[in-house]
């Protein structure tokens, strides 16, 4: 049986706001020490070892009672998975039930994100790059520049405008590989206006797709990812059917409701501790 001891793998700024009994941090030491377990703070990069349960921050998970700690995309919303790749979160394989949602979740959160930018449609696709724009990798349809080829040729009467990740370095190879591109542009400026004024999102998985959930614009994603329930999804149903899916009305308000409020943890409000208890009970925690 494990010793009732967390390992919280943190860094010096959230082991503050552990030690404090604040936010999510210290809302799980609070629930395991109310049980009788012991709580040893770890440096954030630490290896994992020795006795207990280990709970990382956005960190890859390589041991059998470990657990990696996520924020999900917007403040205050996390998730404790068993692995650190969000395509393969519960989530991600969980069937979205189209179930009525509360509205002001997407009017609320809409306005915060997109304060002072004007939604609407200008006629563009907007494809927020990543990183390694030559490799196709395991989770992804097709590389970055092939997707940018295969998004001209789906939709041939839009331009895109793309942006590159600022914490990406990318060689001289990748970006002569995005010259001389017919009817593509990149852009130096923020992400936010071209999203605010795209007609729909192409990307492999940037969570600028999902934050355009909240402005009721369509994506298209070329690799799995845990918000993809309502885009079209090149890896499962192919370029042309996930292109015509982004022509379609989706559900937005219904999702985001049921995406961040059914299935992420609220680190605030009333019902935060049971949200995170029952989470380390689905995941074995004797907590």
């Amino acid at each position: 049986m494990q010793q009732k001891l967390l390992n919280f793998y943190l860094d010096d700024s959230k082991r503050r706001l552990a030690e404090a009994g604040e936010g999510i941090f210290g809302g799980i030491v609070a629930i395991v020490r109310a049980v009788g377990w012991q709580v040893t703070y770890r440096d954030a990069t630490e290896e994992v070892s020795g006795p207990g349960y280990h709970l990382l921050y956005n960190r890859p998970v390589d041991d059998p009672f470990c657990l990696t700690l996520r924020r999900c995309y917007i403040e205050q919303y996390y998730r404790i998975e068993t692995t650190n790749d969000r395509w393969d979160w519960q989530v991600a394989d969980l069937r979205f039930p189209v179930h009525k949602g509360l509205g002001w979740f997407q009017t609320y959160w809409r306005d915060r994100l997109f304060k002072g930018e004007t939604i609407g449609q200008g006629g563009y696709i907007f494809m927020p790059l990543q990183g390694k724009l030559l490799q196709r990798r395991h989770f992804q349809a097709q590389s970055p520049v092939d997707m940018i080829h295969a998004t001209l040729k789906a939709d041939p009467g839009r331009q895109i405008i793309a942006t590159l990740h600022p914490r990406e370095v990318y060689s001289d190879a990748e970006r002569a590989a995005l010259q001389g591109i017919d009817r593509f542009a990149l852009a130096t400026g923020k992400s936010m206006p071209l999203l605010a004024g795209c007609d729909y999102v192409v990307t492999e998985n940037s969570s600028l797709a999902l934050t355009g959930y909240f402005a009721a614009k369509p994506a298209v994603l070329f690799a799995r990812i845990d918000f993809h329930h309502i885009a079209g999804l090149v890896p499962k149903q192919g370029v042309a059917a996930a292109f015509a899916k982004a022509q379609k009305p989706q559900p937005f308000a219904d999702y985001l409701w049921w995406f961040f409020k059914k299935n992420a943890i609220c680190a605030v409000g009333d019902d935060s501790a049971a949200q995170i208890e029952k989470r380390l009970r689905d995941h074995g925690w004797p907590v």
